[in-house]
């Protein structure tokens, strides 16, 4: 009677668990999977987003069509060295030949590639994951159509991504868990992780072909229900989601045996609530139960939000003290992940929009926010005014002093222009040794006296450099635009019309101010 008082109770809870809460914890582990690939997905689609939009602000500069191809080449370079997401940018003429190119020269015919068709159409273009025929590294071409001001077709600009810096980010978003997530093209190639790790690790060295599981449910629109063999041969249970418009396929499986071990309290509760009842200690079983109903209902919460997009909600890390350690870890694990994925996009969204070199905002920042600027100003009645400077003889100081000279010179002023300037005006680096400043609420008088004190502030510049010490100088064009009836000057205008008074501040002999003297 006393074993069959304690062994009765044990194998109907094990029995319970098996026929009832194994299917829970099945349902549980695909919604926590699914958060997951939610998760990769937004990141991986803002990843790809961010390149194509650098591409599209490339392709829209004028001096693309203006410059020499050597000092083309140069503009393509230093974009480089400023902290770009590709490993090269090419030009390619409107005759489909590559007219400059930062990792080989020649002009190879591309008319026949994809990204050249359609470029042709006018489509901005991403490819497939192409394996680099120089490197042997895995990139995506992202190009871009170029077209005159008449909207003739010009060519393009593409550029090559290196995905090594996309699947780091992608595994460091589920370190702390037992989750598996895998990448792979539509054709079934295994992108992520590398094929390093699938040669080390014998349960990734598949590719997904007819007859597995998650490969063809992933093809009927459906994710795989329950526990299944994978081609490995492990029981496991997955979920997968397409991105990039079903290029790439996203699989997250977790086996079978992490999910009982993750959870190995649940089975544990009524296996000790039978001896504790036995012993005569119900109470202490019920106090053991809430304190695992409270922390795995907050991780549960907070999973939901994730999966519906919500990354900036706090995870709590203040730890139960009643509950059991393995929960408190895994509380702990969770939130340090969400952290990380908080951190990582973050870092992302600031990188986008500033110069890394100069820490000045960046030529993406001035196009998304100086719209916005313009338009506060002539709705409140205001002029605005445009500044484009740009730093006379700059390469005279990277031939004489070198490049490192070059970047203290860039640095010291950008720290100088952000002294000079108003808290309401925004500048940013245009790129090279251009710089800008948009300044709302100010006529065409306010910004000639801020223009020479600019243009005084870096005169009186004294840098030192190995070498010596260096003065500089800067040549500044000025347009304004007024808040009158039927204005319609738009930021490009102000930069144009900006940019032909600079050059004429430096056709007249550079170190003065030049006002374009237009007016809409």
């Amino acid at each position: 009677m006393l074993w069959a008082m304690v062994l009765v109770p044990i194998l109907t809870g094990v029995a319970f668990f098996v026929l009832f809460s194994s299917h829970q914890l099945q349902t549980e582990t695909v919604r926590e999977l699914n958060a997951v690939l939610s998760m990769q997905q937004q990141f991986i689609e803002y990843y790809v987003q961010e390149r194509a939009q650098d591409i599209d602000s490339l392709a829209s500069d004028p001096r693309v069509l203006q410059l020499s191809p050597n000092h083309l080449r140069e503009h393509f370079l230093l974009q480089l060295k400023n902290g770009s997401a590709f490993k090269n940018i090419a030009f390619v003429g409107e005759d489909g030949r590559i007219v400059v190119d930062t990792m080989s020269s020649g002009a190879i015919d591309v008319s026949d590639r994809e990204y050249f068709r359609q470029a042709k159409e006018g489509r901005r273009y991403v490819s497939e994951a192409l394996r680099s025929r120089g490197t042997g590294h895995l990139v995506l071409i992202v190009s871009s159509p170029i077209h005159d001001a008449a909207g003739r077709f010009r060519g393009l600009v593409f550029g090559s991504v290196p995905l090594e810096t996309l699947f780091h980010f992608m595994q460091t978003m589920h370190t702390e868990t037992s989750t598996q997530v895998l990448l792979y093209q539509a054709d079934g190639t295994l992108l992520s992780p590398p094929t390093e790790s699938a040669r080390a690790n014998p349960a990734l060295r598949r590719h997904l072909a007819q007859g597995d599981v998650v490969f063809d449910t992933a093809l009927e629109g459906k994710s795989p229900e329950g526990i299944y063999h994978n081609l490995a041969g492990d029981r496991v249970v997955g979920s997968s989601l397409w991105v990039l418009s079903k290029r790439w396929l996203l699989v997250a499986e977790m086996p079978e045996t992490s999910i009982m071990a993750v959870h190995a309290t649940v089975l544990a509760v009524p296996l000790m609530g039978a001896l504790v009842l036995f012993l005569v200690f119900g109470p202490a079983a019920l106090r053991l139960a809430r304190s695992l109903e409270a922390p795995l209902q907050r991780l549960e919460e907070h999973a939901r939000s994730i999966e519906a997009g919500d990354f900036e909600m706090t995870c709590e890390l203040e730890q139960d003290t009643r509950a059991p350690e393995e929960v408190r870890r895994l509380n702990s694990a969770y939130c340090k992940m969400v952290q990380r994925v908080q951190v990582t996009l973050d870092d992302l969204r600031q990188a986008t929009l500033t110069d890394t070199l100069t820490g000045a905002p960046n030529r993406k920042r001035m196009l998304q926010e100086g719209p916005r600027l313009i338009d506060a100003s002539l709705r409140a009645g205001q002029p605005v005014s445009f500044l484009m400077l740009d730093l006379d003889h700059f390469k005279n100081v990277n031939d004489t002093y070198g490049h490192a000279a070059g970047d203290e010179v860039l640095r010291a002023f950008s720290h100088a222009l952000g002294s000079q300037i108003r808290l309401s005006d925004l500048y940013a680096r245009m790129g090279g040794e251009e710089f800008a400043v948009l300044a709302p609420n100010a006529g065409q008088r306010e910004a000639l006296e801020l223009a020479e004190r600019i243009r005084k502030g870096v005169e009186a510049l004294h840098i030192s450099v190995p070498g010596g010490d260096l003065s500089i100088t800067a040549s500044i064009g000025v347009a304004t635009m007024l808040a009158q009836p039927g204005t319609s000057m738009t930021l490009d205008a102000l930069v144009a019309c900006a940019d032909k008074a600079m050059y004429r501040a430096k056709n007249d002999g550079r170190n003065r101010v030049a006002s374009c003297n237009e007016r809409n």
